[in-house]
């Protein structure tokens, strides 16, 4: 793999991993005990007797439908973590199985790959 498609790569992937944890923070925060995870925010009642029960009813189904989201995107965040890492190390667009050369289309296609598609396919 030449030096410009790796830089171009690890733009790419910085800038997704810069994407996935900007909307991650609208809706979720950092667990400061265990790294790369996130806590969605869980909504907080009214303690007020006359609160429309059908408002917070909804906030707990948006919590709810945000935590497979939250979970999607620590993965995410988590492969490309660990792309960038391949970078580094210089073993970027090798398969983690096989060894061999990973196409630039798939690449392309899913950056943070760690497998052709062969391999990937045993998975």
């Amino acid at each position: 793999m030449t030096k410009k498609n790796l830089e171009k790569f690890k733009e790419r992937l910085e800038e997704t991993k810069k994407s996935l944890e900007s909307s991650l923070k609208t809706f979720a925060t950092r667990d400061p005990n265990i790294k790369g995870d996130w806590d969605s925010k869980f909504p907080e009642f009214s303690k007020d007797p006359n609160v429309n029960m059908e408002e917070e009813a909804d906030e707990v189904e948006e919590y709810l439908t945000r935590l497979p989201v939250e979970h999607s995107y620590e993965l995410r965040v988590q492969a490309i973590n660990e792309a960038l890492t391949r970078i580094k190390n210089g073993t970027y667009g090798k398969c983690a199985k096989c060894k061999k050369n990973i196409p630039l289309k798939r690449l392309e296609a899913y950056p943070e790959a760690k497998f052709c598609l062969k391999c990937q396919g045993q998975q």
